[in-house]
């Protein structure tokens, strides 16, 4: 085996053309055994930014004396030679390194690409959290040395793990390794290599023995339910009796307590489905809402074999239901109610598409590392649902698009056909089917009552939890983005005669069909590639307009950190350059219905082969078909917004921080009519159940967004005694948070409340800013105390940061947007909720603005209660159970200082209130936790 160097370097920044190295450290080892390291501060001739210096350590007076690098580079070569290097995220040290003219042709590992396939479900890849979960006793402290020795035991470890997969396996990924050039390839190579001289026996899987992606086959499922016109109502005092003492709910959980507030919900409940009313209830934490609802949905679904739809915002909360809720609900009940969870096509795996790829290899790094993942992750994982797999980045997500079941021309039979019931998606819609309790969420409920409901099966019930989100739920499915880059990609995708689809398609039916009908279909291809040639030229321009409409706008203004973003109403269309950017649209909308014209010709053209025998051509039409579709969705909903606006809808323009990447934006006005229209005249039932619905215990503000004047309310306390468990310390020496200051403070804060407390810490911010730039401030420091910080960012989905967190000891968690609520960390593990901004909207950003002019009074009819609701949201993270107990601390003293603070800290249950300096908070939270 030959030896291999792990290298580790620290810099001044990211940018290898900028920046520099301040230490290299390498570890040199075979196998198992380490056989020399070697390590060096750098002086990088320039100053080190503090955030460097909180983040390793190491500081401008470490390095004033230490070598440049030109002075080791020759020692470091030497001890490199010409061994393959090792690093986490390798590109990074190595770009550094080889712009000093340093192993250019050296073979390159990553353990991060291994790791991504031989770990495809794990909640992270960043090396701290990799060293975590492989259980290597090292710590990551970004000082280059301890990185070098934890990459080369994660590798060791990794090594391992490849060596223990099927050989057929190994087998594969190191064919396809060949198609392209990854770091990852070399080490499969060695791992196959290994196997086959050392015969280690693999685990036992499922789908070792066969080469063909195979995620399970369809289960015989029962009859599908039929729609009941006269149900048969349920009796509320027998339905509540499942939940008292002595009842079937005291037998089986342990510990069982009886709430009122949950039997008020279960029988308010009942009713609603009973009688065919709607409600809106608003239960606080601890009333236990979802088996407030689930049992009378259940019992109500089964009596008359109907569905009872389920709607949730996270996957959080639907992975609760479907995992624990409902399986407790069916043993503790020993009820027959069957349940699926059904979600859009895009989130499922294709294994026609997957089968596709593989036999004709991965163009790229990108598609090699995906496919790679999926293989390994098909092995023990068979339901093909994107959620269970850790896809980074927008590279890893392009490459699923085209893997996913999304895809306009597959229909059952094709697909029953072809895959004989493989398919997940196709599974998953023969067990909605059949479901007395179907759990969907936000997004695929608007989007199927929207399009016309394409995807549900038939309902007449329905019962959104977390509902405080429908109103940015319906705006997301009826919202509509495109930029330059859309246009381009769709392009690439379309192709010309040696490329793309229509490469595809000519390549695909060149034997099929005689000389004088592959010409005519030639011509038609010829005639799109020109037609996409001149589209493309035009959009360019199209945008090139916009960018000239926008630098008339801007000049003048700050350039910011922010998106720029611009509403389009009617006084906009009067400024100076608007008259260009819709005449250029003019050209570009009016080649677009050519380019479609022709591909629909090619369609039907391919419709007419596919009808004669020739089942390949299916995968192309299948495409095309999507592309199509795509395509003629962006044309019209950007020509109604340039030429036909419409008074209910809000447009608007926007330039990334950057200033490369433009888009241009719809959205609806109103959430409520869609809500009106769909749902409360559509169906027999609608329940609407959040932890927050009110605002100054009114339902008003609700009801006007969601249009839900007419609907029963009802609003359940929380029964827990907040004033025992819960300490709310606000600091009220902190500097208000867009003042000088703030965030010195607020850092410091974190860090020493978080060492008092060994971490068990969360931190909620209105920005992705404000947290990415708190995260490199905390990290060193809180590491060299052995406490972790997880960053909500790119990458890990926030469920599998949350287990992450939940499974760390001494721990950090920051968090924005989804964070605010749907957390559900009971015990220990979560102690101190940290709110660092009080979450009012942007009022510059185009929805807010435009929803705003709706009232007279914006401030306090719009901002200010939507502004309280995520508040106490956030509030609502801390105590999840009874015997839970901890600190929120706010840090924005405008609750102490506004007219309006007040009403924030009134929305709140009754706790033990304290004021204090921000340097007291470390002290308080300590004696309050006892730690």
């Amino acid at each position: 085996m030959t030896s291999i160097v792990s290298i580790d370097i620290e810099t001044t920044g990211l940018d290898e053309n900028r920046e520099a190295i301040i230490e290299v450290a390498a570890v040199k080892f075979n196998g198992r055994r380490k056989e020399d390291e070697f390590t060096t501060l750098i002086n990088p001739g320039k100053a080190i930014p503090d955030f460097i210096t909180g983040l390793t350590g190491i500081d401008n007076s470490m390095v004033r004396n230490a070598p440049r690098l030109r002075d080791i580079a020759h020692e470091l070569t030497a001890f490199v030679g010409d061994f393959p290097i090792l690093g986490h995220n390798v590109k990074f040290d190595i770009g550094f390194l080889r712009k000093a003219g340093l192993f250019q042709y050296n073979q390159t590992i990553d353990t991060y690409e291994l790791a991504s396939v031989l770990m495809p479900a794990a909640s992270r890849y960043n090396l701290g959290s990799l060293g975590q979960q492989l259980k290597i006793p090292l710590p990551a402290t970004h000082r280059a040395l301890d990185d070098a020795r934890v990459t080369q035991a994660c590798y060791v470890r990794l090594l391992d793990m490849a060596r223990e997969l099927p050989l057929e396996t190994l087998q594969q990924i190191v064919d396809l390794g060949n198609f392209v050039d990854w770091d990852a390839g070399w080490v499969f190579e060695q791992a196959f290599q290994l196997r086959t001289k050392d015969g280690i026996q693999p685990k036992q899987t499922r789908s070792a023995s066969s080469s063909k992606l195979t995620l399970g086959a369809a289960k015989k499922d029962s009859l599908p339910l039929e729609r009941n016109e006269d149900p048969t109502a349920l009796d509320p005092e027998e339905a509540a009796s499942v939940l008292e003492y002595g009842g079937p709910f005291s037998q089986y959980f342990e510990a069982y307590e009886q709430r009122p507030q949950q039997v008020d919900m279960l029988k308010a409940v009942t009713n609603a489905l009973s009688n065919g009313n709607h409600l809106l209830v608003e239960a606080g934490t601890g009333v236990g809402k979802s088996f407030a609802y689930l049992v009378p949905a259940a019992m109500f679904a089964v009596q008359n074999n109907t569905r009872v739809v389920i709607s949730t915002n996270t996957i959080n909360l639907q992975d609760q239901l479907i995992k624990k809720d409902i399986p407790d609900l069916q043993a503790a009940l020993n009820l027959d109610v069957r349940a699926s969870v059904l979600k859009g096509r895009s989130n499922y795996l294709c294994p026609r598409k997957v089968d596709y790829m593989r036999s004709h290899g991965p163009t790229n790094a990108n598609e090699m590392r995906v496919l790679a993942k999926i293989i390994v992750w098909s092995i023990d994982n068979h339901s093909g649902d994107r959620n269970e797999l850790n896809l980074t980045g927008p590279s890893e997500r392009e490459v699923w698009g085209r893997l996913s079941a999304e895809d306009d021309n597959c229909d059952t039979e094709t697909c029953l056909g072809r895959m004989g019931g493989s398919c997940p998606f196709f599974r998953a819609k023969q067990a909605a089917q059949t479901s007395h309790l179907l759990i969907v969420n936000h997004a695929l409920l608007l989007s199927d009552v929207s399009t016309g409901s394409k995807v549900l099966p038939e309902y007449d019930y329905l019962i959104v939890d977390e509902a405080h989100h429908m109103e940015s739920a319906v705006t997301s499915a009826l919202s509509f983005r495109m930029t330059q880059n859309d246009l381009e990609r769709m392009l690439k995708e379309l192709g010309g005669s040696s490329a793309g689809l229509i490469g595809r398609l000519l390549t695909e039916t060149n034997e099929a069909l005689r000389p004088s009908d592959f010409g005519l279909l030639q011509q038609k291809a010829k005639r799109a590639t020109d037609q996409a040639f001149r589209l493309e030229q035009l959009s360019k321009q199209f945008f090139d307009a916009v960018s000239d409409f926008i630098a008339i706008q801007r000049e003048g203004q700050p350039s910011s950190n922010y998106s720029w973003q611009m509403r389009i109403t009617p006084s906009a269309r009067t400024l100076q350059g608007w008259d260009d950017v819709e005449l250029m649209w003019s050209q570009v909308g009016e080649t677009m219905g050519l380019l479609l014209k022709t591909l629909d010709e090619i369609y039907k053209a391919l419709g007419e082969i596919y009808s004669n025998g020739h089942e390949n051509v299916q995968d192309v039409m299948g495409n095309l078909s999507n592309l199509m579709r795509r395509m003629t969705e962006s044309e019209a909903a950007a020509s109604g917004m340039m030429h036909k606006p419409s008074n209910e809808l809000i447009y608007w323009v926007e330039v990334n921080p950057r200033g490369e990447r433009l888009s241009l934006n719809a959205a609806p006005l109103r959430a409520g009519p869609l809500v009106q229209k769909h749902l409360w005249h559509e169906k027999a039932c609608v329940i609407m159940a959040s932890a927050t619905l009110t605002t100054h215990g009114e339902f008003r503000y609700v009801r006007n967004t969601l249009a839900a004047e007419e609907v029963d309310t009802l609003s359940l306390g929380s029964p827990f005694d907040y004033e025992s468990s819960t300490l709310l310390y606000v600091a009220n020496d902190i500097p208000e948070p867009n003042a000088n200051g703030y965030q010195q403070v607020l850092e410091r804060t974190i860090i020493s409340t978080a060492k008092a407390t060994g971490g068990r810490m969360l931190v909620l911010f209105t920005s992705y800013a404000a947290l990415k730039k708190t995260a490199q401030t905390i990290t060193g420091p809180l590491a060299r105390e052995d406490i972790y910080v997880f960053e909500q960012g790119e990458g890990a989905s926030p469920n599998a940061l949350l287990e992450s967190f939940k499974s760390t000891e001494r721990a950090v968690l920051l968090g924005t947007r989804s964070f605010w609520e749907g957390v559900d960390v009971p015990g220990d593990s979560l102690s101190v909720v940290v709110i660092t901004k009080l979450p009012f909207d942007v009022p510059s950003d185009p929805i807010i603005s435009a929803r705003s002019e709706l009232y007279e009074d914006s401030f306090n009819e719009y901002y200010l209660p939507e502004s309280i609701l995520k508040f106490r949201q956030g509030f609502g993270r801390l105590i999840r159970t009874a015997s839970d107990r901890g600190v929120v601390a706010i840090l924005d003293k405008r609750v102490l200082t506004k007219q309006y603070g007040k009403l924030f800290l009134e929305s709140l249950p009754q706790c033990t209130a304290r004021q204090g300096a921000s340097t007291g908070l470390a002290k308080m939270a300590s004696d309050w936790l006892g730690t």
